[in-house]
């Protein structure tokens, strides 16, 4: 019996030291309360948006505020969506995806995101799924089924869902079989973690709730909250309205044609704006925001550079700076995770950048303005008629002779008697010979 005893006696102390162990890794540190507040608006995800959201949650990370999506999107490509989540899989903060307001919906790609937030929620009557991918084509959209295509992103979905603690299963019929949700399908499928009428709903439901970040267990602390709305950058709306595919092709063929042309007729100088107009257009064919900015600013110094060492100021130095301005516009705050820079390198890159930009802009913009200036001005005629000077030889009527007039030596004739010394006044031309008179003396 003294053994039994001893026996739960010692399990007891274990239990205690061992909730004691887990109290001790459970909440290692509180997020909020404030909350910063990413609308999606309908907007497709591109390149631009994906950059968008991570220039927000790097806002979010840097004053350990929540973050919070307000999912409403017809969905976009993959390659940014793949960018998103990998983001928030790596995040220091936790994520909340919330499709808001009544009669939204996160189709397809916009789905996959909600799932990879650490708490997704729906507003009722919301609507998400229908995530197999498609393409666009002369047909119009069509759905792949290119197991080589569909079987990354369904790994992807139920990784994801895994990794969250949500139905893998549903992820994968929401690739396979273009599943559809309402919000109660939703939460009762274990999709979803919640269900909030609206914002401020949503964050007194999170409050107290507990996730794990980047390898920690984090509390949210949203008491007394404060909710800043992540407003849009001029590179965010920039690189979002590059991303569109439709104004991507006709920046695409318009510098495709322009360069052709320029080249046939001999017009070299336009092919620095087929240059340009070619490269924004890359990027909705899928290239990084990155690779854009690097082209551009790589291209732009070589035309600024062919501008200074040729004669006159045009429209390849103005290009240049077009596109110096340009790349380092798009240069994300953010640092990449690919690029092995320090973020304080990277920092120093983008004000150096900008610093030159901005002199380099103003040293042009000076020089334009004094071509322009010099252009506008009323021309000067000069004119012989009516200067001095004094007779080399003697002139008179039939009798040519050398005048110095201004420091030159002319051919002149005269009407009357004029000696050698005398000073002399022009009163015409005739041809390349001066038509001179003696000065009057008063």
């Amino acid at each position: 019996m003294r053994k039994i005893n001893k026996f739960f006696t010692i399990l007891a102390l274990v239990l205690i030291l061992a909730s004691m162990g887990l109290s001790v890794v459970r909440a290692e540190r509180s997020v909020g309360p404030k909350v910063y507040v990413f609308y999606f608006e309908g907007r497709a995800i591109n390149e631009g948006l994906a950059s968008a959201v991570l220039s927000a949650l790097e806002r979010a990370e840097s004053e350990n505020a929540l973050l919070v999506l307000i999912l409403d999107t017809p969905g976009g490509e993959l390659a940014a969506t793949e960018k998103i989540i990998r983001a928030f899989l790596n995040s220091k903060v936790p994520v909340v995806g919330f499709v808001y307001p009544k009669g939204a919906a996160a189709w397809s790609a916009g789905t996959l995101i909600l799932i990879s937030c650490h708490i997704a929620a729906m507003a009722p009557g919301t609507m998400i799924g229908a995530a197999q991918p498609i393409t666009y084509g002369a047909e119009g959209f069509q759905p792949l089924n290119y197991s080589k295509i569909i079987n990354p992103v369904v790994e992807m979905a139920e990784t994801v869902s895994r990794e969250r603690g949500r139905n893998q299963t549903a992820a994968r019929l929401f690739v396979q079989r273009n599943l559809t949700l309402n919000d109660e399908e939703a939460l009762k499928s274990n999709v979803i973690d919640l269900v909030a009428e609206n914002v401020g709903d949503l964050l007194m439901k999170v409050d107290g709730m507990e996730v794990k970040v980047a390898g920690e267990v984090v509390k949210i602390n949203t008491k007394g909250f404060t909710i800043e709305k992540y407003e849009w950058s001029i590179s965010d709306i920039l690189s979002n309205a590059l991303a569109d595919p439709l104004l991507a092709n006709l920046l695409l063929m318009l510098g495709f044609y322009i360069l052709l042309l320029s080249l046939i007729t001999g017009h070299y100088p336009i092919v620095a704006v087929g240059l340009l107009l070619f490269i924004l257009g890359l990027m909705g064919l899928g290239f990084s925001i990155n690779t854009i900015s690097t082209l551009l600013i790589i291209v732009g110094v070589v035309l600024v550079v062919i501008e200074m060492v040729t004669p006159g100021f045009g429209i390849i130095g103005t290009t240049g700076i077009i596109m110096l301005a340009l790349g380092f516009l798009l240069l994300p705050i953010y640092l990449p995770q690919t690029w092995f820079v320090s973020p304080e390198f990277f920092f120093r890159f983008i004000v150096a950048g900008i610093l030159v930009i901005v002199a380099g802009s103003a040293f042009f913009a000076f020089a334009l303005y004094k071509v322009i200036k010099a252009k506008k001005a009323k021309p000067v005629i000069w004119s012989i008629i009516g200067a001095k000077g004094r007779a080399l030889d003697d002139l008179g009527p039939g009798k040519e002779g050398f005048v110095m007039v201004e420091g030159e030596y002319w051919m002149a004739f005269s009407d009357e008697e004029i000696k050698a010394g005398e000073e002399i006044v022009v009163i015409g031309k005739v041809g390349p010979k001066l038509k001179v008179k003696k000065v009057s003396r008063k």
